[in-house]
């Protein structure tokens, strides 16, 4: 089964659907950088368009409860490498 279209790509959707678009979008631009040092920088945050700061905080830990992100020595990843690499991919 080939990675690039199908196997766990419904699965990534349906969970995605549960997270707002303030969660969802920065998931993708953890996703986009694979390891994200200051999420809370304003350089992140304005390289991605993201909200305000407090709410980058927010939707954080909120990804980090739901084991979507988790954060290493080197910085903040997607936990799911695969999931990381569909969300690459969504762009």
């Amino acid at each position: 089964m080939p990675f690039g279209g199908g196997g766990l790509a419904p699965y990534y959707q349906t969970l995605t659907t549960f997270l707002t678009d303030n969660q969802f979008s920065l998931l993708k631009a953890i996703a986009m950088d694979e390891t994200v040092l200051q999420p809370l920088s304003n350089d992140f945050i304005k390289r991605y368009e993201l909200p305000s700061v407090s709410s980058v905080k927010s939707a954080l830990a909120v990804l980090i409860d739901k084991d979507l992100v988790y954060k290493t020595i080197e910085g903040y990843i997607v936990y799911d490498r695969f999931m990381g690499i569909w969300l690459k991919r969504l762009g």
